[in-house]
């Protein structure tokens, strides 16, 4: 059976309905969020994981602005694709609802396995990265970091002189080289990795 979307959470007002005793929506699959900034690849890292086109991809960021559940048939869990944040080009009140969505969201849903935190192996972790990392460890969720696009560090040279920067940039957070995973869609050697840690 392949994966299939489940349902969308745009409002807050759904959580009392759609999440119940651990249940999404009666279903009891456990949940793992992916998170990350507007054009990090978030969409298309669902895909490749999902090994289907099931998370739509967007040219323009921030185009998400709920939160769409996806069953992942192969590992049975529901996958929980969240708005991304950063370069979005939206008004404040907008922002705000979208804080209000996602905090709301992750104090009720309490059989959230863990977080997928998705930084940009290009530029990441940005300021706001820091803040999602430092918001998902204040409210004891685990938390995954996943590093994409790692086709676009061309070089061995580029690759070993990013990872050492990222690694020094998380080091106050007790981050080290083992918790991080580095992927690209295009490499399924990498996909195959994240999926299995994700077993």
């Amino acid at each position: 059976m392949a994966s299939e979307y489940l349902i969308t959470l745009a409002d807050p007002g759904q959580i009392p309905t759609l999440l119940k005793r651990g249940f999404l929506n009666g279903r009891s699959e456990p949940r793992i969020a992916f998170v990350g900034r507007s054009n990090v690849g978030k969409s298309s890292l669902i895909n490749a994981l999902l090994e289907q086109k099931i998370a739509r991809v967007s040219a323009m960021p921030g185009k998400t602005k709920a939160i769409h559940f996806f069953l992942w048939q192969n590992l049975k869990k529901i996958v929980a694709d969240l708005p991304g944040y950063g370069f979005a080009k939206v008004a404040h009140s907008e922002k705000n609802a979208w804080v209000r969505l996602l905090d709301s969201y992750f104090s009720a849903d309490k059989a959230l396995e863990c977080v997928l935190l998705l930084f940009d192996s290009r530029h990441g972790p940005t300021e706001q990265d820091l803040e999602a990392l430092e918001f998902f460890a204040h409210k004891g969720i685990p938390i995954q970091i996943v590093l994409t696009k790692t086709d676009q560090l061309k070089t061995q040279s580029d690759r070993a002189k990013r990872k050492r920067e990222i690694l020094e940039s998380l080091a106050p957070y007790t981050v080290e080289a083992e918790d991080l995973v580095w992927v690209s869609v295009k490499d399924n050697k990498s996909i195959a990795v994240l999926r299995e840690r994700l077993k």
